[in-house]
């Protein structure tokens, strides 16, 4: 009875399979190899969409403060800054608030000597040239989207680094 046990336990180790210490290291090795690879491009493909995140927001928040100031038949005005050790921030006047930029997104300078704004019939107060702010990130310092307000108060968005910019994109 103890010899059939015996044979059984040996029969038993010699059909265990499983990967030797050497083929989980090659694996690691690959998948590590493969990450390293990978990093710089999932950096850059995050820097692009929180910049394009960030643009689309703030042009979203011009175009209804230019819906805002003709249905209030009311002037608004949208201040662009840059907080020293804080986060980037546009403050509109009253109703709209402050719409704050993430920490990886910044304005480029020199921002716009006056502030944006539209009087009550939609257009730009400043109404002999186009102004635009820049949107730069912070984690590729060479992504820089622009957005431009005309002075006919329609406002645009470009990916590119382009004064005034004249396409959305």
């Amino acid at each position: 009875m103890l010899d059939q046990k015996q044979t059984t336990f040996r029969g038993a180790e010699k059909n265990q399979q499983g990967f030797t210490l050497l083929e989980i290291m090659i694996v690691v090795a690959i998948i590590g190899i493969s990450a390293a690879l990978a990093v710089p491009n999932f950096t850059m493909m995050y820097a692009r969409h929180e910049l394009y995140q960030t643009t689309t927001s703030l042009y979203n928040r011009l175009v209804f403060a230019r819906s805002s100031a003709i249905s209030r038949n009311a002037m608004i005005v949208a201040t662009p800054a840059n907080v020293p050790g804080s986060q980037s921030q546009v403050t509109f006047t009253a109703p709209l608030g402050v719409e704050t930029l993430p920490l990886n997104v910044t304005f480029v300078l020199p921002l716009p000597a006056t502030p944006i704004g539209f009087t009550p019939r939609g257009l730009s107060t400043t109404p002999l040239a186009p102004m635009t702010i820049q949107l730069q990130s912070v984690r590729d310092p060479t992504l820089i989207y622009s957005i431009s307000l005309a002075p006919s108060g329609k406002v645009t968005w470009c990916s590119v680094q382009i004064t005034p910019c004249v396409q959305n994109q």
